[in-house]
């Protein structure tokens, strides 16, 4: 029976009690139940702090709102790039810790920008080493001949044309021989299934160039050397085709490295490579 008053006494205690402001001006209140402590920030007029974390979709934006809300002493720059994969996460944290060892801070307001790979980049990495069939190559080549750039020694978009609307007329003749050019290039002999006299003569080149923009929105076209492939298709006299990038991994490099300086130069802000575990 003692215990019961007593208990019924901390209750009405508990329930007199007024909140306590005493936590960075974060009002708290005791609760009968558990006698938790439960803060009452949601009831001020405003947060006693920032807090958030914000998705940026392009660099402008990232570096806008973190120029805005971050100060040179506070907000750092954490760049985590995954150079196999091609991926990038830019993490701004604005309210990280400074210098001053005796002031931590929460870090609990952030900013994230994961630069999108733009369609060209996925195009043609997503069709690397992919073997296609003359008909399927050609149709490709022809969608995206606008990406090839004409360097010195290398076929133009329009080289590139020619040569798939020839593996589309030839598509019903069967491979004969190769022979290896001087130039470097590879000429194809093709025989009609029909009339074994008549021959057709396409000119191949062993490399081209395409010219794309590493992320989505930029006006920075890479250039990105393939090599194209071809061989006799298992059990038949037709060709499959197919080109494999050289180093792709090499041209994401140097893009996203100018990605990132161009965010760092153009907000000041302290950059680390790595995650800031949160």
């Amino acid at each position: 029976m003692h215990q019961l008053d007593t208990r019924e006494l901390l209750d009405a205690g508990a329930a007199q009690a007024l909140p306590v402001t005493a936590h960075n001006g974060i009002p708290y209140v005791a609760l009968s139940d558990t006698y938790s402590v439960r803060d009452l920030e949601h009831l001020l007029p405003t947060p006693t702090r920032k807090r958030a974390t914000v998705t940026l979709q392009d660099s402008p934006s990232f570096i806008k709102y973190t120029s805005k809300q971050g100060s040179l002493d506070t907000c750092n720059l954490y760049a985590n790039v995954d150079y196999t994969h091609h991926q990038c996460s830019i993490v701004a944290i604005i309210d990280d810790h400074g210098a001053d060892k005796d002031k931590a801070q929460w870090r609990d307001h952030t900013a994230i920008y994961k630069p999108e790979l733009s369609f060209e980049w996925k195009n043609w990495v997503g069709a690397n080493k992919a073997v296609k069939e003359q008909a399927d190559f050609a149709a490709f080549i022809e969608d995206n001949m606008g990406d090839i750039a004409g360097l010195d020694g290398m076929p133009s978009g329009a080289d590139m044309l020619q040569m798939a609307l020839a593996f589309e007329a030839t598509s019903e003749k069967r491979f004969k021989k190769r022979i290896d050019l001087q130039t470097g290039g590879t000429q194809l002999e093709y025989v009609d299934k029909a009339d074994e006299t008549t021959s057709t003569k396409l000119r191949m080149f062993e490399r081209f160039t395409v010219a794309v923009p590493v992320f989505q929105g930029s006006n920075i076209a890479y250039p990105l050397e393939a090599r194209l492939k071809f061989r006799q298709k298992s059990g038949t006299d037709l060709l499959v085709f197919w080109f494999e990038l050289i180093r792709p991994d090499r041209v994401f490099k140097e893009a996203i490295t100018e990605e990132i300086q161009a965010i760092q130069d153009q907000t000041g802000f302290p950059l680390f490579y790595g995650q800031p575990g949160l």
